[in-house]
């Protein structure tokens, strides 16, 4: 039921899942890192990492996009 919003229609494979991963890993655990040693600038690069890994999820190649929109090829 967690999953009841997620679009069935989206491809499975994912070129961006695992720095995607990554990128939220690190980003909480220098998060952390910066709230516990209470050091500002580690929080802000912890931000810009998370943020990185949010944009990456918008990140798509145009010719898979054609193929999806119902663009026949020759």
């Amino acid at each position: 039921m967690l999953f009841i919003f997620a679009s069935r229609s989206r491809p499975r494979e994912d070129r961006y899942l695992h720095t995607r991963v990554a990128l939220m890993c690190v980003g909480a655990g220098l998060g952390l890192a910066g709230m516990l040693l209470d050091i500002g600038w580690l929080i802000w690069i912890a931000l810009a990492a998370l943020l990185a890994g949010l944009a990456l999820r918008h990140l798509r190649t145009r010719g898979r996009d054609a193929d999806e929109e119902g663009v026949e090829p020759l």
